[in-house]
C-alpha cells in the first residue's frame, strides 16, 4: 500500500483564492512535500469559475509541521484569532459573577417593593 493511501490527510491552511493556493502548492511540491488544493464552495461548473473562491491546501499529517514551516503558517486557532483581532479570553472570575446575580435580584426585589407601595 502505498505511503499515500495509509496517512490521513489534514489542512495546512486556507487560501482567500485558488492562484495564491496554487503557487503555495507548488512551493510546497517543490521542497518534496505531497499536497493538493480543494475549492471550498461549490467547484468547476457550479459557479463557473472558481479562481475567486477559497481553496483549502491539503497536506499528509506527517508533512505538517515542515510544510508550516516552509510556507510560514501558524496553526488555524492563531490565525482565526488574529484574523477577528481577539486575544484569548479569560473565564470570568465566579466571585464577579455571584455580585452580578446578587444585584440583578436585589434590583428585581426593589422594584417589587416599589411597585407594591404604589399600587396599595
Amino acid at each position: 500500500m502505498s505511503r499515500e493511501r495509509r496517512q490521513k490527510q489534514v489542512s495546512l491552511t486556507v487560501f482567500d483564492n485558488e492562484p495564491t493556493a496554487r503557487m503555495a502548492e507548488q512551493r510546497l511540491q517543490l521542497e518534496g512535500i505531497p499536497c493538493f488544493v480543494r475549492c471550498l464552495r461549490g467547484g468547476a461548473g457550479l459557479w463557473g469559475s472558481v479562481y475567486n473562491l477559497p481553496h483549502d491546501l491539503m497536506v499528509f499529517e506527517d508533512d505538517l509541521m515542515t510544510a508550516r514551516d516552509i510556507l510560514d503558517v501558524a496553526p488555524a486557532e492563531i490565525q482565526e484569532r488574529e484574523r477577528l483581532g481577539q486575544e484569548p479570553s479569560a473565564p470570568m472570575p465566579q466571585w464577579v459573577v455571584t455580585v452580578m446575580i446578587v444585584a440583578i435580584v436585589a434590583f428585581i426585589a426593589f422594584a417589587v417593593v416599589i411597585a407594591n407601595r404604589a399600587v396599595g
